[in-house]
């Protein structure tokens, strides 16, 4: 069980240091009812960002099927004929009606021409164009400063192969959502909705205590080709809202809220507790069953939280702590920015499985545009103390203040990351949450490729930041950057396997073969003897050569993951960070010295690590344990650690 109060325990993982939002009481306020869809009547209909393709011959009523070249007058430029067949093809950036074009079907014969006038509309979403995680084509998304061009998910050329999440449901358990937004009520499941301030069975409309939600809705499955708003990465997928983060909460529910009739279920949540503590064992397995037996998926967000100070003391927290996100059968999420850089505050850890685009705080550099809570009156966009940017408030595109532009960090990262799990799901339904993950492994894009040495490179960050006390040990690597394991596959702690490519992704499900044979965790509980090494070996203090500790594994799979269970004694375990080494000698840092349990002046450690660092290598063999003291003046014991290897 969780032992905190739960109001203290769960808190939004994401949106950075923001200015205070205006406190209201929303359950009291009228229900807001959504706009209609904007609807064009014309001759012939596009779709922004997908290739068009239409017959023109179909607009004159004369026979015009052979014997004739035809050409267009006053098209928009994207609009293109095929002189010998009459074919209309294009890709249009942008929505819109443009009327009074027209097409002349030239006789080859006699040179006589027939003119035929047509409307086109292009149904797309206004501010896409402004959508970089989508498309980075520069666009600076009403921020300062633009990112790099190229740096996004290919979210386009995914929709381009008919694949648009239709079919795929995700639940987002959050603080609530709107359900009538005018980009969202369309994809929403009626009846499906959750809220756990009510009695079970919960069933509710999920009202929003924030936009958080709401946000981390549209990015997933905002409605696209309406004509309105903004296009979410599976714009087909339907939804359901729970309201979670501010309601009672137990071991039951924290089940509960995992569970139904979903595909995916997003959390865009975290805990930001700076003391060691074991995950809910009864929440652990409902976990590995529901992604073994009933096929579910579960994406969370690793955290904000990686730049933390009390006064001089700097200290990074960790993603594998604590609280669920070192399960294995979780895909945890890390944060990009625009320019293809971990973001600011995006935690970092071995149990990063992928990364995503969070961006920035959309003043200096873009956040990600998203839904909000519709009016000027509550959510993000006007309803601060201080407005970011032109578009929060007053701007022509958003004049009823139903988006925000400052959406941001690993709960904005982790949508766009169940966004392309939708569209690889409606791309082959066979796949198992293992398929999805080595497919995401396998997909993904090495972005910052150069990141070794860097900022946040192998010095603690307290090293290369101003006013923080140096807590650098000499002689060790903090970080490692990328490193290619014996398989072949690279992996960061900053940001797993790489960003998602959508389109790519996508392609590899539509290829995939038969499923990943049968899991096989070699120490599930954590607990067997064979698995256990009994170190009792002294950690010496402030030393960057550390302390060793090996245990010989017999049985030969292919690696998945990699767990570690690991008991210390030492009076600041804050100070103490891993490395683990495999047997084909790939180094994995699973615990970074001095990080933010200093905060809290944790002792001991029993802890549950997990890393992914070794994916596709051979289980067999000498796996050592390194511990490190990062700090002079305490020292500790390395008491015992177990090791569990899932594979197949």
């Amino acid at each position: 069980m969780r032992i905190l109060s739960m109001l203290t325990i769960f808190v939004l993982t994401a949106c950075g240091p923001t200015p205070p939002e205006v406190t209201r009481e929303y359950s009291n306020e009228s229900p807001y009812y959504p706009n209609a869809p904007v609807e064009y009547d014309a001759d012939i209909y596009g779709f922004q960002g997908l290739d068009l393709s239409a017959d023109g011959k179909v607009l004159f009523t004369e026979n015009v099927s052979s014997g004739y070249t035809f050409i267009l007058a006053n098209a928009p430029g994207f609009l293109f004929v095929n002189a010998a067949t009459g074919e209309l093809t294009g890709n249009p950036s942008e929505g819109g009606l443009t009327e009074d074009i027209t097409i002349r079907a030239i006789n080859t014969g006699n040179g006589s021409i027939i003119n035929k006038q047509f409307d086109l509309a292009v149904n797309g979403d206004p501010l896409r164009t402004q959508m970089w995680a989508l498309n980075n084509t520069g666009q600076k998304s009403f921020a300062n400063s633009s990112g790099v061009v190229g740096v996004d998910i290919n979210a386009f050329e995914a929709w381009n192969r008919g694949i648009k999440g239709s079919g795929i449901k995700v639940a987002v358990s959050d603080s609530g959502v709107e359900i009538n937004h005018d980009d969202l009520f369309q994809n929403s499941l009626s009846g499906e909705h959750r809220d756990y301030s009510l009695n079970s069975p919960y069933l509710g409309s999920p009202v929003a205590t924030s936009f958080h939600g709401t946000a981390v809705t549209g990015i997933i499955a905002a409605k696209g080709w309406n004509n309105i708003g903004l296009t979410g990465v599976a714009p087909e997928a339907k939804f359901a809202g729970f309201q979670f983060l501010d309601s009672p909460q137990s071991s039951s529910v924290l089940v509960h809220q995992a569970s139904g009739d979903f595909d995916i279920f997003n959390y865009s949540y975290g805990d930001t507790l700076y003391y060691d503590t074991l995950s809910d064992s009864t929440y652990i397995a409902h976990l590995r069953y529901s992604t073994q037996t009933l096929s579910k998926v579960f994406v969370k967000a690793a955290g904000n939280e990686h730049l933390l100070s009390q006064g001089s003391l700097c200290a990074p927290h960790n993603a594998n702590l604590p609280y669920e996100n070192e399960s294995p059968f979780i895909i945890v999420v890390g944060s990009v920015n625009a320019d293809g850089v971990k973001s600011t505050f995006s935690n970092t850890g071995s149990n990063l499985w992928v990364s995503a685009p969070g961006g920035e705080y959309g003043i200096s550099q873009p956040a990600i545009i998203s839904t909000d809570l519709p009016t000027c009156l509550k959510g993000k966009s006007k309803a601060q103390s201080t407005i970011y940017n032109s578009f929060e408030y007053g701007h022509s595109l958003n004049q009823e203040c139903h988006y925000t532009s400052t959406m941001n960090a690993t709960s904005a990262a982790t949508p766009h990351v169940s966004g392309v799990i939708a569209l690889m799901l409606e791309a082959n339904p066979s796949l198992k949450m293992r398929d999805v993950k080595h497919i995401l492994a396998s997909t993904s894009t090495r972005v910052n490729s150069t990141h070794t040495n860097n900022y946040f490179g192998v010095n603690h960050p307290s090293n290369v930041l101003s006013g923080c006390s140096s807590l650098n040990l000499a002689g060790h690597d903090y970080e490692l950057g990328w490193v290619k394991n014996d398989a072949d596959y690279w992996y960061n702690n900053f940001y797993g396997f790489g960003m998602v490519d959508a389109d790519a992704a996508v392609a590899a499900a539509v290829a995939y073969g038969a499923n990943l044979p049968a899991l096989i965790e070699l120490n599930p509980n954590l607990n067997s003897g064979t698995y256990r090494s009994v170190s009792g070996n002294s950690i010496p203090d402030f030393n960057g050569a550390g302390v060793t500790d090996t245990l010989t594994v017999a049985a030969n799979h292919t690696i998945e993951s990699v767990q570690i269970k690991v008991r210390i004694e030492h009076p600041a375990s804050g100070e103490v960070g891993f490395e683990l080494i495999s047997p084909d000698g790939t180094r994995s840092v699973i615990l970074n010295i001095n990080n933010s349990l200093l905060f809290d002046d944790d002792e001991d450690l029993n802890v549950v690590l997990t890393t992914h660092a070794f994916y596709g290598e051979n289980s067999a063999g000498n796996w050592t344990l390194k511990a490190f003291d990062g700090k002079s003046g305490n020292t500790g014991t390395l008491t015992e650690w177990y090791i569990n290897i899932l594979g197949h």
